[in-house]
């Protein structure tokens, strides 16, 4: 009998801007996948990381870098506004976002919907050792 798949994935879909909106979270321990599509494709992809270390006032700086895709500065904005939500406390995880929509969506109503999906968990995952 195959064990529970190791990956938490998550996934819904919501009507924005009158286009279908799908989207999907998936947990990899270390590192956390978004893809935010109207069109079913994965689209631009981006990688989101947290600097080390945090800079003396206390916030993190954030690095984005474009994998696949035609660069947008709207795009690395949503990517930089996840990854610091990914990344307000302990685990800290890299961001690799999928994004590909026919209209631009509101980056608070994003937020907000990966939040409810459950974007950041609050439990810090065991390193037995390694």
């Amino acid at each position: 009998m195959p064990g529970k798949c190791p990956v938490d994935i998550k996934q819904a879909a919501y009507k924005i801007n009158n286009h279908n909106t799908e989207f999907i979270i998936a947990d990899y321990g270390t590192i956390c996948f978004v893809q935010i599509t109207q069109i079913g494709k994965v689209g631009k992809l981006l990688l989101a990381t947290r600097d080390k270390p945090d800079n003396l006032e206390g916030s993190s700086t954030f690095s984005i870098n474009s994998l696949i895709g035609i660069e947008d500065e709207k795009i690395d904005v949503l990517a930089r506004q996840i990854v610091a939500e990914l990344n307000k406390s302990p685990p800290y995880k890299t961001l690799l976002l999928g994004y590909s929509c026919k209209s631009e969506l509101p980056i608070r109503q994003i937020i907000s919907i990966l939040n409810d999906l459950g974007l950041k968990k609050d439990t810090i995952i065991p390193t037995n050792g390694f």
